[in-house]
């Protein structure tokens, strides 16, 4: 019998410094299984369900790329070019979720930067509301060492605190890529927590998930039918799809002329067109439009020919092409779904070159193509009680790990009354199941955004402060690097900076005291 193990013990993987390291896995009931690793033996013996538990001890940190060898009576495996230092989970929704590739504009040397012994693992988003599951039924993954090539997939926040820990501590870094844009933190925590806090309508969402597995299926077909057929009728009503509004020589000499970013004040389609003189020195030059983002979804032509679509409302809309010589003619189809939507205000809107740019940010002729019924909400199964707990976490519990650094909150900002004390009951929960009660876990500040006014979110600000009552947490201060337009701030240094600093004094044991950015 084949010899298993949970995908995050894998080639590439950075084991956690100075403390007692478990292997599991599964093979044949009853056989001896040997783990070379470090120049000494292990042994573990395969109970009956053909599962083992191999104790290791303890390693120090060190940055030489050591084998692991695991040997039963039928097989053999080897995990190569392993790291032994510290390993941090980066938890929460998208704000932690966040790619570098997303802020990349900002930060061209880091895209450029190698670094072997910084490592990152995206945990597979997985949820279930049956039970905790275990690493073993965790779907395939792999570590990735810090390069050119993985550097678009690393988590912004994640990578810049993992940098500033590399440059200060010169060990090894691992890090935990765990986080689901969207989420509620009622997602992360598991059932008997939600229990213990007497979160009745939790509990009886995750049972009633567990009870009835089939209605996640069908709610997810249902919809995928529904959307088909919501674009559809809205792709049929529209007179721009039918009378070619997005071709280049397209009279909209009867277009109203409008500012790209004037709000549009209901569900439907919005065409968009803008025609102007290429500039000599710029005609078949290599080029990105800048449109920034839109409620919700785009479509935008060249000259009738289309070179990008977004279809949700946070992605930047970046499309590359080529330009032409002469005139030009930019078409955009803008669906709103629900309303007021359009272009975001604030964004720059331009066309960039490698000889210059293009200013795309004054007025647009603007015509609708069809007024429509707002599209039905989708369900997402990932943000429901329990399920990412069960599906994401638990399975990294026998994974040794230094700490958590977590954002989130933007999703539980409508209903802040208790989630400092979910909070503290996440924090205290997930402890225990790593086995260590002074595991530093630090949080981030709810950045500034849109105005906000009474829609809960310094309400939410608040109740993070109250996660300090538990030792060994921190805040990090990111109310000032905040967007007014935007969900998803571009600063990220900033903020994988400031959980550095709070890393260095909570769990690294520096004394120096904390700066206007840290609270704990």
């Amino acid at each position: 019998m084949s010899i298993r193990l949970s995908p995050v013990f894998s080639d590439g993987m950075v084991l956690q410094r100075d403390d007692d390291i478990t292997v599991r896995g599964i093979s044949a009931p009853g056989e001896t299984v040997k783990i070379n690793f470090g120049g000494a033996d292990f042994l573990a013996k395969a109970g009956e369900d053909g599962g083992w538990a191999c104790f290791m001890g303890k390693f120090p940190a060190s940055g030489e790329r050591r084998e692991m060898r695991i040997t039963s009576e039928t097989d053999e495996i080897v995990i190569r070019d392993i790291l032994t230092g510290d390993v941090w989970l980066c938890s929460g929704q998208s704000n932690m979720e966040l790619a570098l590739d997303r802020a990349r504009h900002n930060y061209p040397d880091e895209m450029a930067a190698s670094d072997a012994m910084l490592r990152q693992l995206r945990v597979p988003q997985v949820y279930n509301f049956n039970a905790p599951t275990s690493g073993l039924e965790l779907p395939e993954c792999a570590w990735e060492a810090f390069s050119p090539e993985t550097a678009p997939n690393f988590t912004a926040v994640g990578y810049f605190f993992a940098k500033k820990l590399r440059e200060r501590f010169k060990i090894p870094v691992g890090l935990l890529a765990c986080a689901v844009g969207g989420t509620p933190v009622a997602a992360w925590m598991s059932r008997p927590t939600l229990e213990k806090l007497n979160l009745r309508d939790e509990v009886a969402e995750a049972d009633d998930l567990a009870k009835n597995p089939g209605r996640i299926g069908r709610t997810l077909r249902d919809y995928e039918l529904y959307e088909s057929d919501y674009h559809k009728r809205l792709d049929e009503a529209d007179e721009g799809v039918k009378c070619g509004w997005h071709a280049e020589n397209r009279d909209d000499g009867d277009w109203e002329t409008v500012p790209l970013c004037e709000s549009v004040g209901g569900a439907g389609a919005y065409w968009y067109r803008r025609t102007f003189d290429v500039p000599p020195e710029l005609s078949g030059a290599q080029a990105v439009i800048f449109l920034g983002t839109a409620l919700d979804m785009d479509e935008v032509y060249l000259n009738g020919e289309k070179i990008g679509t977004a279809y949700y409302r946070y992605p930047p809309r970046e499309y590359k092409f080529t330009l032409p010589e002469g005139k030009m003619t930019l078409a955009a189809r803008l669906l709103c779904f629900n309303a007021p939507g359009g272009f975001t205000a604030g964004k720059n809107h331009f066309i960039a070159t490698e000889n210059g740019c293009v200013d795309l940010s004054g007025l647009w002729k603007r015509r609708l193509g069809t007024a429509f019924e707002e599209k039905k909400p989708q369900t997402f199964f990932a943000y429901k009680p329990t399920g990412l707990f069960n599906g994401m976490i638990s399975p990294l519990l026998e994974y040794a790990v230094k700490g958590v650094i977590w954002y989130q909150g933007e999703s539980d900002a409508h209903a802040p009354e208790r989630y400092g004390e979910k909070m503290r009951a996440l924090i205290s929960d997930w402890r225990e199941g790593w086995r260590d009660e002074n595991m530093p876990f630090l949080l981030t500040q709810l950045a500034y955004y849109g105005g906000e006014g009474d829609n809960g979110w310094e309400a939410l600000r608040a109740q993070q402060k109250q996660c300090l009552r538990l030792k060994n947490t921190g805040l990090a201060a990111a109310y000032d690097l905040g967007e007014y337009n935007d969900l998803h701030p571009q600063n990220k240094r900033d903020v994988g900076e400031r959980l550095a600093r709070l890393a260095a004094r909570l769990a690294y044991g520096e004394t120096a005291p904390p700066n206007m950015f840290e609270m704990y």
